[in-house]
């Protein structure tokens, strides 16, 4: 319940913050995350073998636009993540998920079926993303992946919040840094239990990038200046990488 109170403070926020003063909702963009692990003695070769067939029948429903990424445990304690690997997919738009999820079931339950026979996929939710900072044109799909659960303390607004991504983003953008920032908000089929309010995710397309950002950061002052803009308002766990493999190519044809 406190995270459907919190999205909704984050529409309604949103409204009084544009560049013109005129009301403004932020978009945020339907997402899907599932944890998934192998069958038997199946493999990421297996799953990778229908991927040419599933990106036909995207091509063949490019009218509902669906990107996918395989996500790739590089960092994560595994008494607390152990999943063989994870999967990304969002669309632009909320009516296009839904729309490319009633061809997938109309017309394509054989090759569904293929990749049930390669791996299982028992947590599946569904997150309403917003873009922080949005990634340079001419990124990488692929690339690394940090991941972070994030509660927002007491008393912080959607407001509060707001500013201080405005302050990130403008320091961000006086040392260069080209990553993007996104928070994604748990919506279907999140735990009863959850003990967070959003994901926090950080995206650099290669580990150089990465690496870099992650000197300036430790040693180029970036805790100090992370610590004084969000300190006071929000409590994040240590994050976990992945490596992110973008799996859709359109057809040339």
């Amino acid at each position: 319940m406190r995270n459907l109170f919190i999205l909704a403070s984050l529409v309604l926020a949103g409204s009084l913050f544009s560049e013109d003063n005129t009301p403004q909702i932020p978009t945020l963009f339907p997402i899907e995350v599932q944890q998934c692990n192998f069958k038997g003695n199946k493999d990421m070769d297996d799953f990778m073998s229908h991927i040419d067939e599933w990106n036909d029948f995207l091509d063949a429903h490019s009218d509902s636009p669906y990107a996918g990424w395989v996500l790739t445990p590089h960092y994560r304690t595994a008494s607390d993540f152990s999943f063989d690997f994870g999967w990304l997919g969002g669309s632009n738009t909320w009516e296009s998920f839904g729309a490319i999820y009633d061809a997938w079931m109309e017309k394509a339950p054989k090759l569904a079926a293929k990749f049930d026979r390669v791996r299982s996929c028992d947590t599946q939710t569904i997150f309403a993303a917003q873009a922080v900072r949005q990634l340079p044109e001419s990124s990488d799909q692929s690339g690394v992946l940090m991941v972070s659960n994030c509660k927002v303390l007491e008393g912080v607004t959607p407001i509060d919040i707001f500013q201080a991504d405005a302050k990130w983003n403008a320091y961000l953008d006086s040392i260069g840094n080209e990553g993007g920032i996104f928070r994604w908000y748990p919506a279907i089929g999140a735990p009863s239990n959850l003990d967070y309010d959003f994901k926090y995710v950080l995206f650099a397309d290669s580990m150089s990038a990465w690496g870099q950002s992650s000197g300036n950061f430790v040693n180029g002052g970036g805790i100090q200046v992370n610590d004084e803009i969000f300190g006071n308002l929000l409590s994040c766990d240590s994050a976990r990488m992945y490596q992110s493999n973008y799996v859709r190519q359109t057809s040339n044809n």
